[in-house]
């Protein structure tokens, strides 16, 4: 317990002052408290003092922190999930939109990077496993990170805007077909494919979410339209916990992540308003001060850069770069145009959408664990992840800041003004 604690105050300054450091330069603060896990990582602390990282991160003390990260992941989504607009997606043209974003912002980048990865093997991968080292660069530059992309939104005040629903809504999709692609793409590898299991997961999902819109739905409807005169009371709130909690833990089981489960009960518990500021008033501000850089931060650790070997690694790593940027922003632009939504709020789909962040490196993570992917080929994606992450709030917020000039001011900042 005491390691414990000197390691949680220590994530807790570092990813405090990394994202302070982090909006100082533009950008949000999530990618601030990643940059602080690469910092305390064996990249950074432990190639400066290898003692020190081994004395705070030994593997032994590692699970507490992180049972945290998952504990803040779950919150996170949660609360995010009470402030989803999805009315706006009813009754218009769009509503069709995040499946079309999905759909295209997956498809693109997956071809894309099979592609690459099928020029790459013989140079950067030569002894991985064809099949398996193909179907995960694919999956690899066509993932969306819903947890970094929900921190973002919350930073920028997007939560209530059509995009940004959109984009959420596109990327829980994304991120159940990737979750799927990932355990078939791990059963290729280890020889236990099965056809039926699949299903048998799909199935489940899809009794679960008709189990919570057909019937928790219109019980807690019921449980919480008794006390509308009042505020909920603690007991209420300790309910409502356990249940994300237990959602959460479904999801697990069944196979997907549970940061689904969470997104599924704030779907069942959205529009009672007296319980979104409950839960704002006495839970949020914990999920933010401590779970959520803890989670952020866990995953930084786990990330090594320092074994960079091969000659040809920048050119494969720009490669892969491009590719992302091409297929992730340029497929979901698509698929927004597509269902009829316009050129500025389609850009801000795109860039949300290219958000890979934590479920990159999640994925990346197993994929190296699995032995599909070599180290350095991780460390290209690693870079990657990172560098697509941090290029989005900077478009936002120039986008944003766009939006607020005036026109004149626009048509003037486009072109050189002579001089007298």
């Amino acid at each position: 317990m005491p390691i414990f604690l000197v390691q949680l105050s220590v994530i807790v300054l570092a990813a405090l002052v990394c994202g302070a450091a982090a909006e100082k330069l533009g950008q949000s603060r999530v990618v601030g408290e990643i940059a602080a896990g690469l910092l305390l990582g064996p990249s950074v602390l432990g190639a400066i003092d290898i003692d020190a990282y081994r004395f705070l991160f030994s593997s032994a003390s590692m699970p507490a922190l992180s049972q945290l990260g998952e504990l803040g992941l779950v919150l996170l989504m949660f609360q995010l999930g009470l402030h989803l607009d999805l009315k706006s997606l009813q009754g218009r043209r769009q509503a069709n939109a995040p499946l079309l974003v999905a759909l295209l912002g997956m498809l693109i980048p997956f071809a894309l990077g099979c592609a690459i990865g099928l020029v790459s093997r013989p140079w950067i991968a030569p002894h991985a496993g064809a099949v398996g080292y193909v179907l995960f660069c694919g999956l690899a530059l066509s993932i969306s990170a819903v947890p970094v992309m929900a921190r973002i939104v919350m930073d920028l005040r997007m939560a209530d805007s059509y995009p940004a629903t959109v984009a959420l809504a596109a990327a829980t999709l994304t991120d159940i077909l990737g979750w799927l692609l990932l355990a078939v793409i791990a059963a290729f590898a280890a020889g236990t494919y099965a056809f039926d299991r699949t299903l048998r997961d799909l199935a489940l999902l899809a009794a679960f979410i008709a189990f919570s819109l057909l019937l928790a739905k219109p019980l807690w409807r019921s449980l919480l339209s008794r006390g509308k005169t009042t505020a909920p009371s603690a007991a209420i709130l300790a309910c409502v916990a356990c249940y994300v909690l237990l959602s959460s833990w479904i999801t697990a089981a069944i196979g997907f992540h549970s940061a689904f489960g969470a997104l599924m009960a704030a779907l069942v518990l959205r529009g009672h308003a007296d319980l979104a500021q409950a839960w704002r008033r006495q839970v949020t501000g914990f999920v933010e001060l401590i779970l959520m850089p803890v989670f952020f931060a866990y995953a930084g650790i786990h990330v090594s850069l320092g074994s960079v070997q091969s000659p040809d690694f920048w050119q494969w790593f720009l490669l892969f770069l491009v590719a992302a940027v091409l297929g992730k922003f340029g497929g979901s632009y698509l698929g927004a145009r597509w269902s009829g939504i316009p050129h500025r709020d389609a850009r801000i789909i795109g860039a949300l959408m290219n958000t890979r962040g934590l479920m990159e490196l999640i994925v990346l993570t197993i994929g190296l664990q699995l032995g599909i992917l070599p180290v350095p080929v991780y460390s290209m994606l690693v870079l990657m992840a990172l560098v697509t992450t941090a290029m989005t709030v900077p478009l936002l917020r120039f986008w944003q800041r766009q939006e607020r000039m005036p026109a004149g001011s626009r048509q003037g900042a486009g072109a050189a003004t002579p001089d007298p």
